[in-house]
């Protein structure tokens, strides 16, 4: 699924060769099993992107190749041998030894016979091919998340999970007569007796499909339906046990019903078509996309898997951690508010490795604990909210990184001690000492302390760019499209690394002057998660304005960004002056042809009480500034602090009158300041610039 590359793996050097993700857009494999030689093979032929790196493409399959074919052309199997990429057994991937330039299309065939996966063989629930008298087959694909390389890798071709695309199967069983079943969570179609095509969505990645063959008497099915409340789909629940097993399938059918409508009142519409899978195996439990293999005892579990893990899916399996902490936290009742104790050692549930191929078993226990721990910060119905409002927007979608949900966290709660959380119990950080001691400029001439008694609404650390293009100039956000958010942040030399740390950015949808933490920070438009900057290091960190938020035209507003990270902190009730670690940026661009003028709506808070006092600066004197109000009509501003009324209670709401001169020379840009002061202490507690751009007049 284009797209994809933001949780892509990045690039790494493998034996001399560039190794380099792809975007996988379908897999077709044609699997034959042959029960007179209780043999099968298998002929796949993945179609791919190359990344916006060039370099040789990598994938999995822990299958012996005999024959390959790159773009058509014979290629040697044995330049797709395994590479070590991570650390441990069963971390190494294949590499197509063919150096491919960047968004290039490609096709690689290969052809091998199908055995047990070279896969690592633990747990419950293996994967099965094997041959009874009759023929009769047995055949699972039985992917696991806690052993290494045991998902679709293990028996076709396949990408790591970041990636998602169409799968189609064409499966025929020869020399028997027995009737097969099959039990899959794909769109089955029966061609013939025992010839069967099964299609997996464009969404479906390498964790996605269930996939069980059985001779047909050694299965038993029952079926049901459920009246879904949120998405209003009938789905059919297909609910199957081996032959003679005690199991009731009528009770699972109506427990999965159950579940199902519960799920989707909690957290949002069914992704998985009108169809749910579960085959009672009997022992163990693992989730697919619309299905399970599961006891009964576990289809609590399994089931709300579709949701998260299925629905809402890991990025990688350094991410696997959130969707078992989070079941499992829900398994509990999704209500425990346990706070954290961070005395206690600190938790790695995720790595960060890319090349990681399971999830550590601490997922379910110390991943639970996290979710109880955010529970008791932010209160476990808005913990709810928050998960749902993330699976109603990413669902089927990006599949999910663990900085994404902490970002997501931090912007719908605007709660700090998330930051502390993630930093502590789940990257397994260890407390700074010092702290680090992170900044932005509030002004060119500003050094770096907490406090700073100059101008601080143009802060040269902060700006937007309507493209993703690097520039580091501020423009005026671009409506109907994503912009981009800018931040550079600064490490003070002798503090502490910042091992972790978040950057939150929020559009206020007005011109303001004045803004305090949290209040005026949160609900963040965008957050970013970062690592690792050193004392001295400087960091420019950007985060996508999605353009659902980004307002229409002529709507003026304030951009404001903290920067969280353990033990550094903006206090509760800081301004932006008062703490290095929050910026502003209220700069407005207005375009005049000279003789016309523009009104910048602005909001002058009154939190500091008293009365309050505004005069402009203004790189031309001779450029009229004027204040519009409603009480006082319109107001002209001189160099010198003028009254505006002394209500400490509610927001001033003005407007900024600039005029453009005649005689303006076209391409001049003029900058005028809104400095907002107490009357009684002269102190500056807000300000707004606004830039004028003189043009042509056209037309």
């Amino acid at each position: 699924m284009a797209g994809n590359w933001e949780v892509a793996p990045p690039p790494k050097t493998v034996d001399g060769l560039l190794a380099v993700p792809v975007d996988i857009s379908s897999l077709t494999a044609s699997i034959v099993f042959d029960g007179a030689s209780a043999s099968a093979s298998a002929d796949a032929t993945l179609t791919y992107t190359v990344g916006p790196t060039a370099g040789n493409p990598f994938f999995d399959l822990r299958q012996s190749v005999s024959q390959a074919w790159l773009d058509g052309t014979p290629f040697p199997a044995a330049k797709l041998a395994h590479h070590a990429f991570g650390t441990g057994p069963f971390t190494d991937l294949r590499v197509i030894e063919s150096s491919q330039s960047e968004g290039s299309v490609h096709t690689l065939r290969v052809r091998y016979p199908l055995a047990v996966p070279d896969s690592q063989l633990g747990g419950s629930y293996l994967p099965r091919f094997e041959w009874a008298p009759g023929p009769r087959l047995a055949f699972a694909l039985a992917l696991s998340d806690l052993n290494r390389a045991r998902y679709l890798e293990a028996w076709l071709p396949a990408n790591l999970q970041f990636d998602q695309y169409s799968i189609d199967l064409d499966i025929r069983i020869d020399n028997t007569a027995v009737p097969h079943s099959v039990i899959t969570n794909g769109s089955i179609a029966e061609l013939a007796a025992r010839h069967w095509t099964v299609a997996f969505p464009a969404r479906s990645s390498s964790v996605s499909p269930l996939l069980e063959i059985r001779a047909s008497d050694t299965v038993e099915r029952s079926t049901g339906t459920a009246m879904l409340p949120v998405s209003g789909k009938t789905v059919n629940i297909e609910a199957w046990r081996p032959a003679g097993s005690a199991v009731d399938l009528q009770a699972q059918i109506d427990a999965t019903r159950t579940l199902l409508i519960d799920n989707e009142n909690g957290y949002g519409g069914y992704l998985h078509d009108d169809r749910y899978i579960a085959y009672f195996t009997g022992s163990g439990g693992m989730e697919y996309e619309g299905g399970t293999t599961t006891s009964a005892g576990a289809l609590l579990h399994e089931t709300f898997h579709s949701w998260f893990a299925r629905g809402l899916k890991p990025a990688g399996q350094a991410d696997g951690w959130w969707d078992e902490g989070f079941t499992t936290f829900h398994d509990d009742g999704a209500d425990d508010a346990v706070p954290l104790d961070f005395t206690e050692p600190p938790v790695t549930l995720c790595s960060r490795d890319p090349w990681q191929r399971h999830t550590p078993k601490a997922s379910y226990v110390a991943g639970s604990a996290l979710f109880k721990g955010l529970a008791a910060m932010m209160g476990a119905g808005p913990l709810n909210r928050h998960m749902r409002s993330l699976y109603e927007a990413q669902a089927g979608g990006l599949p999910l990184s663990t900085e994404r949900l902490e970002e997501h966290l931090v912007a719908r709660s605007g709660d700090v001690r998330v930051v502390h959380a993630f930093h502590r119990f789940v990257y397994g950080l260890p407390d700074p000492l010092p702290a680090p001691a992170l900044w932005l400029r509030d002004d060119v001439a500003d050094p770096g302390a907490d406090t700073w008694a100059g101008a601080f609404w143009d802060s040269p650390d902060l700006w937007v760019r309507t493209g993703n293009d690097g520039g580091t100039t501020h423009q005026n956000p671009e409506y109907g499209q994503d912009n981009w958010f800018h931040a550079r942040v600064r490490n003070r030399a002798g503090a502490d690394a910042a091992a972790h740390f978040v950057v939150t950015f929020r559009a206020t949808g007005y011109a303001g002057t004045e803004f305090v933490f949290p209040a005026d920070f949160f609900e963040a438009t965008a957050v970013k998660a970062e690592f690792h900057l050193a004392p001295g290091e400087t960091r420019v960190v950007k985060a996508r304005w999605p353009r659902a938020s980004v307002p229409p035209p002529g709507s003026p507003t304030c951009v404001v960004a903290a920067v969280l990270s353990r033990f550094d902190d903006p206090a509760a009730g800081s301004h932006v002056w008062e703490a290095g670690n929050l910026a502003q940026k209220n700069v407005a661009v207005v375009d005049l042809v000279p003789g016309e003028f523009a009104v910048v709506p602005i909001a002058l808070p009154k939190r500091l009480g008293g009365e309050q006092l505004v005069h402009v600066r203004r790189s031309d004197a001779r450029l009229p500034v004027a204040v519009v109000h409603r009480s006082a009509g319109l107001l002209e501003l001189p160099d010198e602090p003028v009254a505006l009324g002394a209500d400490p209670l509610s927001p001033l709401v003005v407007g900024l009158k600039v005029e453009l001169p005649e005689g303006s020379e076209p391409g001049h840009r003029h900058r005028v300041d809104l400095v907002q002061r107490r009357a009684d202490t002269g102190r500056i507690v807000g300000g707004l610039a606004v830039l004028v751009n003189a043009v042509r007049r056209t037309g």
